[in-house]
């Protein structure tokens, strides 16, 4: 399942706000920002990502709709995120052409990179080693843009399990930086005293 957000319409807000990158790299510098720091705000987020915070500021209406609206797509990304039914999907437009869909990954990758590295993430050895070696995976996936596909049925599978394995990954990595602590709910009368 793909995410249900309007990439046409990060796209438009992105543009508005002076920024000259793509949703996909846009919504990976996000998650890499997510995962580097729980304590991220919306407005962080889009003045490293846009060019407007200026504008905002003197009442451009048009920047000012262009933010509130990606502030939304920012509290959707936490939630999903952190969404126990593990509903995270990477912001890719679902294009037939198999090369752009390649080109996005790649963008998506490297925003991700980027913002772990915004993010102040130096180093991973303070987690398990899966961490790191998604890092490592998301550097080459950086250039995925650059491989040469087949032209048949086996681009689009290898396409959909790249994906999937950025999903699961991107997961991995947000639960091990900022680990979900849940309350357990014990029924009253099972409580010792």
């Amino acid at each position: 399942m793909k995410s249900d957000i309007d990439i046409k319409q990060v796209q438009k807000n992105l543009t508005t706000l002076g920024s000259e990158a793509s949703p996909a790299e846009a919504h990976g510098t996000l998650c890499g920002l997510l995962c580097g720091r729980s304590d991220l705000e919306p407005r962080e987020w889009i003045a490293l990502t846009t060019t407007a915070a200026d504008a905002i500021e003197q009442g451009d209406l048009l920047a000012a709709e262009a933010s509130e609206w990606l502030t939304d797509l920012f509290f959707k990304t936490v939630a999903a995120l952190s969404d126990n039914n593990l509903n995270f999907y990477p912001l890719l437009a679902d294009d037939e052409d198999d090369s752009m869909q390649l080109e996005a990954i790649a963008q998506w990758a490297q925003g991700f990179l980027m913002g772990l590295s915004l993010a102040g993430v130096e180093k991973f050895s303070d987690y398990p080693e899966e961490v790191g070696e998604f890092v490592t995976a998301m550097t080459s996936i950086a250039t995925a843009d650059d491989y040469d596909l087949a032209g048949d049925d086996s681009d689009t599978e290898a396409i959909i399990e790249l994906e999937e394995f950025i999903r699961i990954g991107v997961l991995l990595v947000n639960e091990e930086m900022n680990p979900l602590r849940v309350p357990v709910d014990i029924p009253a009368d099972q409580i010792l005293h």
